[in-house]
């Protein structure tokens, strides 16, 4: 491939992008440790555990996308290579709960085995400084930082970004999580005064520990910003229109009301089709990320009204299956209502046990159904 002009032709899509008059609809790739863990032969455990390892595997796992994929991104040497500290139980132990440590998958945080009562007085009498500095998180963000100071990388300098904590998985998720999932569906109809404390509780303590994060990271950075914000809430499925808009909603006007000024974003890839115009009317949400074949792409357009930011996902085992169903998803995907209804970019996941040359079909696949 001739990177200068695959390069060039990225730029000038994104570009095109930024003022809203791109031809077609920009691709990518996502990779994460199921993918990228086994070819390097290094579990999730030691991956987790190991800060050298997430350098190493981290620096490797970007030059191989950057010299091997091809998606409507940079090829080539970067000007510079970020690293980030693995953060995905970090919001879940801050609260206090108990990780599950598996060697070869994700780690998860475990619900607290609290009653009501007790589950609030603990989140009440949390130290969020305190938290945060003897969280693994932090730790490995300052040895992080230190290993790489002054490195390079084919030429190139090697730079750690923040904690990518300036947000969070979700008020709702993250309640759901240390609550159960079950148990705080049920608590929603049994005890709904409760719900309305832990979800309040949740959102202050997610406020401030966004906002520690900065000042231990020496982020100089005022709220709110005048840029845009967002957040993912992927559990929201679980609850019904109304429960959103009498419990979750003013949770989501508080934090985003102390965040951002600016766009609003907010992630779902899940079965939300009965949110989307209350998340845009009520909410001011105008960046969707992560509806796909899931959802009804040409209702939710039409539901919003307005012309909207639709970051588009297929479902995340759809890389590793045939060619006829990445195409048919695909082009359910692009339906020709949204891709010209809606400013739309399509982002396929890379499992486990997805063949390269599935992904470079789906890429191939995308370019030519995304033509506006």
């Amino acid at each position: 491939m001739d990177t200068e002009r695959h390069n060039a032709e990225v730029a000038s899509l994104r570009d095109a992008y930024s003022r809203d008059q791109h031809w077609r609809v920009p691709v990518t790739v996502a990779f994460d440790e199921q993918f990228l863990l086994h070819r390097w032969g290094v579990s999730f455990g030691k991956y987790y555990r190991d800060v050298p390892t997430q350098v190493a595997v981290q620096l490797r796992s970007q030059q191989w996308i950057r010299e091997t994929i091809v998606q409507d991104a940079p090829r080539g040497l970067p000007d510079q290579w970020h690293l980030a500290v693995p953060s995905w139980t970090e919001e879940n132990a801050f609260f206090g709960a108990e990780v599950a440590e598996q060697e070869n998958d994700y780690w998860w945080g475990q619900p607290l085995v609290l009653g009501k009562s007790k589950l609030l007085r603990h989140l009440h009498g949390l130290d969020v400084e305190e938290r945060l500095r003897q969280g693994t998180c932090y730790q490995q963000y300052v040895e992080m930082k230190r290993l790489v100071d002054g490195m390079e990388h084919c030429g190139r300098p090697v730079v750690i970004a923040p904690p990518p904590l300036l947000s969070t998985h979700g008020l709702f998720t993250k309640a759901a999580e240390i609550r159960g999932l079950e148990q705080l569906c049920v608590d929603l109809h049994e005890d709904p005064v409760f719900v309305r404390e832990l979800l309040t509780t949740v959102t202050e303590l997610t406020i401030q520990r966004i906002k520690c994060w900065q000042v231990l990271c020496g982020v100089e950075r005022t709220f709110p910003m005048e840029g845009g914000w967002g957040l993912c809430d992927d559990s929201l499925q679980l609850i019904s229109r109304a429960h959103y808009e009498e419990f979750v909603l003013p949770c989501h006007q508080r934090i985003y009301s102390e965040m951002t000024t600016g766009t609003r974003h907010i992630h779902l890839c899940g079965h939300v089709q009965h949110l989307f115009k209350t998340l845009h009317q009520a909410l001011a949400i105008t960046v969707f990320d992560g509806p796909g074949t899931q959802v009804d792409l040409p209702r939710m357009i039409g539901d919003i009204g307005d012309r909207v930011t639709i970051q588009a996902q297929v479902s995340h085992g759809l890389l590793a299956s045939s060619r006829n169903a990445i195409e048919s998803a695909v082009r359910q995907v692009l339906d020709e209502r949204v891709k010209r209804g809606a400013r739309m970019t399509l982002l396929g996941y890379a499992p486990r046990a997805a063949p390269l040359e599935n992904l470079q079909f789906f890429y191939e696949c995308a370019r030519a159904h995304g033509v506006l």
